[in-house]
């Protein structure tokens, strides 16, 4: 078995029905005929927290977004075919049956593809999904004004190490705790957060918006285990002088995904079913401790290969979420002593923040897993206290945990500081300053990844894009003017001028903390087409300053791989 939960678990042994048949993802062709429909109406897809999201950044509703056809689902049922669980992302539904694969592509014509899956799937009805569930405030997050006010240094307790190796409590300090912001967590249950006082100002101000079992299909996910609460603790804890998150101002989505005593399949659909479900909820970002990599006996395990970025359902499920721009944190794996010793899926996404372990020495604590991917990518991407991080126990008092259970909530509360702070910035955007300010940026490699971050640097190098994006006649995007390509670059930078009035006098390459790395000072051309060797820049984001004949400035951002 070979899951990331750390803690000891003294639970009930669940009873599980043993199911019949063969088990099969139905993949569909197409969206159905209820696709126009959708088109038209985008206000039935996502709740207004969601869509005000997405137009705010910019980023198209797509099929996707749209539901698995109900016309293709009721062809199924009147064949006496009861769908499971369907993922929209995947355009599939999962089914339990004894009929033949040329059989199913004869009941429904819009099926595309069949594929056996590892296990059965809970079913969960349509008409009463979680988004409207009991703990649905309506898309409201309120603040915590007695945080976000605060002019002093919080009394952090027992959690001082661990917020404070990260340079947190510098956002702290100017008032960002993660307010206005909503994370999901995924994890194996919560168990005794709604009672403990450390998670009080959660409940006060109503930012524990939303809650949903994705293995039992109900909203009892305080009664299971405990793993998630303590997970949420290193987040969200919230009494002063004892313990402190790293984010306790920011409002939760909780979803229990995992069945604990079982590592299969179906803990798998649960984490892309929770997926499209904190999406739909307009969430930012979705912190998971859960990884997979090795199943119980009778399940297909996975091998290093998968771990290749575009093999495993959760890894595909944690790309798409970031292109919805979801920024997704999840634990590198406790493998790192064992015999599989890599990450494990989702981790080895590549527009994810990917998180392993250090002790208090900053030394990798051995159990944390490392990279690189299966292609060769440097995984983990950052580090933070993972051996004997302060959680809070089921009695409220602080006990004390180990994993990269621990050390990825961490980060999880950071990032969500610094969403707080700099709105406007996109996912990848915060991803790629978290990476910058890593204490191993400039060198980083397959056992840290760029190291431990500072949130105090990120939260500057961020800065640097508000200003850049909001100065007068400084517009962020030169495309009306000139085209850059290729991009993501190799080694050559190409700038072509569109309009000759603003032919390009001077070219600038600035890090993203505004320092000035390289100058080409240009002379005329006919075709103004220059070429940038960038040959010699590190990996990473940059931005491209064009100076124009006119005298106007504009800024491009850029990645050098």
């Amino acid at each position: 078995m070979n899951r990331i939960l750390f803690l000891a678990l003294f639970l009930g042994m669940a009873i599980f029905s043993e199911a019949s048949g063969q088990k099969y993802w139905l993949f569909f062709k197409d969206k159905g005929p209820e696709k126009i429909y959708y088109q038209e109406h985008p206000e039935g897809l996502l709740s207004e927290r969601s869509l005000a999201k997405r137009t705010e950044r910019n980023i198209p509703l797509d099929e996707l977004d749209i539901p698995v056809s109900k016309t293709y689902l009721n062809q199924l049922r009147s064949a006496g075919i009861i769908p499971q669980k369907a993922s929209k992302w995947l355009n599939a539904v999962s089914v339990e049956t004894d009929l033949s694969i040329f059989e199913l592509q004869a009941i429904c014509g819009g099926i595309a593809d069949i594929r056996p899956v590892g296990t059965f799937v809970l079913t969960r009805d349509e008409e009463t999904s979680p988004i409207y569930s009991s703990f649905d405030r309506s898309g409201s997050i309120s603040s915590l004004d007695h945080i976000q006010t605060s002019v002093t240094s919080l009394d952090y307790g027992q959690t001082e190490f661990q917020v404070t190796q990260l340079n947190t409590e510098c956002l702290h300090d100017r008032g960002f705790t993660g307010t206005g912001v909503l994370m999901a967590i995924f994890d194996a249950g919560f168990r005794a957060m709604d009672t403990i006082s450390a998670f009080d100002s959660l409940w006060f101000n109503n930012r524990i918006v939303s809650v949903w079992d994705f293995v039992n299909n109900d909203t009892t996910v305080f009664d299971e285990n405990s793993h998630g609460m303590q997970v949420a603790s290193c987040i969200a804890g919230f009494d002063p002088g004892q313990y402190i998150g790293t984010s306790p101002g920011v409002s939760l989505l909780l979803a229990r995904t995992e069945t604990v005593f079982e590592e299969v399949h179906q803990e798998e659909d649960n984490w892309l079913a929770a997926m499209e479900w904190a999406d739909s909820l307009g969430v930012d970002i979705i912190h998971s401790s859960l990884g997979y990599s090795t199943f119980d006996a009778g399940e297909a395990s996975y091998t290093y290969q998968d771990m290749d970025g575009n093999t495993t359902i959760i890894t595909k499920a944690a790309d798409i979420a970031a292109g919805k721009g979801i920024l997704v944190v999840t634990s590198a794996g406790n493998e790192g002593n064992g015999s599989w010793n890599y990450i494990t899926a989702p981790c080895d996404a590549d527009s994810i923040l990917c998180v392993g372990a250090v002790d208090f020495f900053e030394e990798r604590a051995g159990f944390s897993s490392v990279g690189p991917t299966s292609d060769g990518r440097i995984k983990p991407d950052v580090m933070a206290l993972g051996a004997g991080v302060s959680v809070i126990g089921t009695s409220g008092n602080t006990t004390f945990g180990s994993g990269t259970s621990f050390s990825a909530p961490l980060i999880a509360g950071m990032v969500a500081c610094l969403v707080e702070a700099h709105p406007q910035r996109t996912n990848m955007e915060v991803i790629s300053a978290v990476l910058q300010s890593g204490d191993r940026f400039a060198n980083p490699d397959t056992a840290f990844g760029n190291g431990i971050p500072d949130a105090c640097k990120a939260d500057s190098i961020l800065s640097v894009l508000d200003s850049t994006s909001t100065a007068s006649g400084i517009p962020l995007s030169p495309e009306k003017y000139f085209k850059i390509y290729p991009n993501p670059v190799t080694d050559e930078l190409v700038v072509e001028s569109i309009s000759l009035k603003e032919s390009i006098s001077k070219l600038k390459v600035l890090s993203f903390s505004g320092q000035e790395i390289m100058v080409a000072q240009l002379t005329a051309r006919v075709d103004d087409i220059h070429r940038l060797n960038t040959g010699h820049l590190a990996e990473g984001m940059y931005i491209l300053e064009l100076e124009t004949k006119s005298g106007k400035h504009f800024l491009y951002k850029f990645l050098k791989q």
